[in-house]
């Protein structure tokens, strides 16, 4: 199996490769693997995929951050969803075989919860949204990419799955200034930033926060990563 990799944002990119990688790039990892920075949303990350495909992916993989929705989920927790639900509300089921193997190594080196991963059209930046996310689906987290890649998966009849780690909890909000002085790859312009808490500086207190949760989401992909291999425990001829 060949598995190949969606990161939205560069530093989700980086946890797997220390090459340099631009926007579309590919990169191809040990053991046969390749990643791809697709930049953040469901166009993107379908687009991403079909390259992906076009290039000898056999696997699919939806990877990086994500936002709580579960309340009781602390920033770092690792998420690995049994489904995906698109906007749309179409519902994509992971590889069973896939994700019980990635549980079975992983539940001694990290906490992780499963249930459902919900796609959004747009960042849930505040507590009331993301609670009405949870008690309207059930979902326990929330991304812009997940079923935009399990939907090309699908046509294609391949397997799928997703990691994720929680950037956001449920609790937290997402200042306005964090949302405007970073690209569509997740690259902060420090000018931009810079402007933005001239004009906001009550925010800062809560973008440092925001750091450290960005922290140890990145050092819980690290920990799974560097446990899994990057071939992603992807078996031959799971379907």
């Amino acid at each position: 199996m060949s598995t190949g990799i969606i990161a939205a944002t560069a530093a989700e990119a980086r946890i797997l490769t220390r090459a340099p990688i631009s926007a579309g790039e590919l990169i191809y990892l040990p053991e046969g693997s390749m990643v791809i920075l697709s930049g953040m949303g469901a166009r993107r990350a379908h687009s991403a995929a079909r390259v992906l495909l076009e290039k000898g992916a056999t696997a699919l993989m939806s990877w990086g951050f994500a936002g709580g929705l579960l309340p009781r989920i602390s920033a770092g927790s690792l998420i690995l969803p049994e489904v995906v639900i698109a906007p749309d509300q179409s519902v994509y089921h992971v590889d069973p075989i896939w994700h019980e193997r990635l549980c079975r190594l992983l539940e001694t080196t990290v906490q992780f919860y499963r249930g459902i991963l919900v796609e959004s059209s747009a960042v849930l930046t505040g507590c009331a949204e993301k609670t009405a996310s949870f008690h309207r689906i059930g979902a326990i987290a929330v991304d812009m990419e997940s079923a935009s890649v399990a939907l090309v998966a699908k046509e294609a009849r391949l397997p799928f799955t997703v990691i994720r780690a929680i950037v956001d909890n449920a609790e937290m909000f997402i200042p306005r200034s964090a949302l405007n002085s970073i690209d569509e790859f997740g690259r902060v312009h420090p000018l931009r930033l810079l402007t933005c808490l001239a004009r906001r500086p009550a925010e800062f207190t809560t973008l440092l926060r925001l750091g450290r949760n960005f922290q140890a989401a990145r050092n819980t992909l690290h920990t799974v990563f560097s446990r899994i291999g990057s071939n992603m425990l992807c078996p031959s001829g799971i379907s």
